[in-house]
């Protein structure tokens, strides 16, 4: 007659190991949810700047700012305003400068790139298409180089480099923005 051996027996003539309890079978289960939980956050949470970082997303760029037109002004600014401002584009960025009304009712964003830059110190002279006692939101965007170039040869307006979008292109960084108001007059930039 043979033994019978029981599973998890070696064969060896010791006793199978019992059981683990229901408590460390349990502690055991959550440790590994606890395990794939925290693994789950940490991918959330890096997942986005790793897309970031690959799209070519930038951090706001300090060194670029607007002196001028000042945000929120008493005095309402021309239809065709003279937006000044100091700082350099990183290499392969190119400055540009984008307008949107933002009241009363939102508008496309015209992006401006024939921005004049001597030294350290940026103009660009910007349109602001809208109503009369309209506000609007003017930006110093920094934009991939090759993407700005692209932007204003197929959504250029008459010739000229400015296009339109409802939105900010992919790898902008918003360097700096005012709001002002418009006066009354024609636009003539």
């Amino acid at each position: 007659m043979t033994e019978r051996q029981l599973p998890g027996d070696s064969g060896n003539g010791e006793a199978p190991a019992p059981p683990p309890s229901l408590a460390k079978r349990a502690v055991k289960a959550a440790t590994r949810q606890i395990a794939g939980f925290t693994s789950g956050v940490l991918v959330a949470v890096t997942a986005p700047a790793v897309a970031g970082v690959m799209q070519g997303w930038r951090e706001p760029a300090p060194e670029i700012g607007i002196d001028l037109p000042e945000d929120r002004s008493p005095v309402k600014a021309t239809p065709c305003v003279t937006v000044s401002g100091h700082g350099v584009p990183r290499p392969g960025t190119r400055l540009v400068v984008a307008v949107q009304q933002f009241y009363p009712e939102n508008g496309l964003i015209t992006f401006n790139p024939n921005v004049r830059v001597v030294g350290e110190e940026w103009q660009a002279a910007v349109p602001l298409t809208g109503p009369v006692d309209g506000w609007f939101r003017i930006r110093a965007v920094l934009v991939e180089g090759e993407l700005a170039g692209y932007l204003g040869s197929v959504g250029g307006d008459a010739g000229a480099s400015r296009w339109v979008s409802p939105s900010m292109p992919p790898g902008t960084a918003i360097a700096e923005s005012v709001d002002v108001q418009r006066g009354p007059g024609q636009i003539s930039c």
